[in-house]
């Protein structure tokens, strides 16, 4: 397994109890977690899967803005999951409880400081996200080639760039699209524009790299592409060490292949492809 030194925990986890980690730390102190963090994780996935699909449909219908926007949160809630693979992730549960949480390996605890992390919440995520990632730049080039050939990108720059680096500050953008006045302006789009907008999209979710000097938010987009199947090869090795979170995760692909046929029936057919092809192994 690429990732052994996160997921191989993951085969002493159960999911006997339905509480979120949340749900469990009230104090600063060292908790046990197996119980707890598997719920997490399939919680934030569903989230992930959820903003993937609505964005598409955004996209099909012009909606360019706010599919940008709904595809920030898809790739923001995949930090967060990543993140909790790791075992170095943060919790808000309000102003007063907002903190840094690491996983201590010898003991097999997770510790919660007595100090409050005032880092801006979103930024901080994606920081956290490149320093537990950043091990793998030190991999030997057959390492990196197999990396390489799963996230269909030719370079290692490329795959830093758009897996953990946060070198094209996605907060950023998300905030210019959100309260910079030029944003929103789909009402005033002519067909030409719309159709310039489809064909970048389509191609990068055909799985075509597209180099954006002029179009930068579709790099939001291409991230979500490069970022979820990172994660895939994650979330298979826990599928393949823990029986309880395969059984969880089948019933979500059960529900989804519901919605399939009522409210995402319209879903590009790629999205789903590459969504089934991490629940359908199960």
């Amino acid at each position: 397994m690429m990732f052994k030194r996160f997921t191989g925990k993951f085969s002493e986890y159960t999911m006997s109890d339905s509480r979120f980690i949340g749900d469990i730390i009230t104090e600063a102190d060292s908790y046990n977690l197996e119980q707890y963090l598997l719920n997490d994780i399939l919680k934030l996935l569903d989230k992930i899967i959820l903003n993937r699909l609505s964005s598409d449909l955004l996209f099909q219908k012009n909606y360019w803005s706010w599919g940008f926007i709904t595809t920030y949160y898809s790739n923001f809630y995949m930090a967060q999951l990543l993140n909790r693979i790791v075992g170095s992730f943060y919790m808000y549960k309000n102003e007063s409880f907002n903190k840094y949480i690491t996983y201590d390996k010898n003991l097999s605890l997770y510790n919660v400081p007595q100090n409050k992390n005032n880092e801006p919440s979103h930024l901080r995520e994606f920081k956290r996200l490149k320093d537990n990632f950043s091990y793998t730049k030190t991999w030997n080039d057959i390492e990196l080639k197999k990396l390489l050939d799963i996230i269909n990108l030719e370079s290692k720059d490329l795959l830093f760039k758009y897996t953990i680096d946060n070198e094209i500050q996605e907060s950023k953008i998300r905030n210019e699209i959100n309260y910079r006045l030029k944003n929103y302006k789909e009402i005033e789009y002519s067909s030409k524009k719309n159709l310039q907008y489809s064909k970048i999209y389509k191609k990068i979710i055909n799985g075509e790299f597209c180099n954006l000097k002029d179009e930068r938010n579709f790099n939001i987009v291409q991230i979500n592409q490069k970022r979820f199947l990172l994660l895939s090869i994650l979330i298979k090795e826990i599928i393949a060490v823990n029986s309880a979170f395969k059984i969880k995760l089948n019933r979500l692909n059960e529900s989804l292949e519901q919605k399939y046929e009522t409210e995402f029936h319209n879903v590009n057919q790629n999205i789903k492809t590459s969504i089934q092809g991490l629940l359908n192994e199960i």
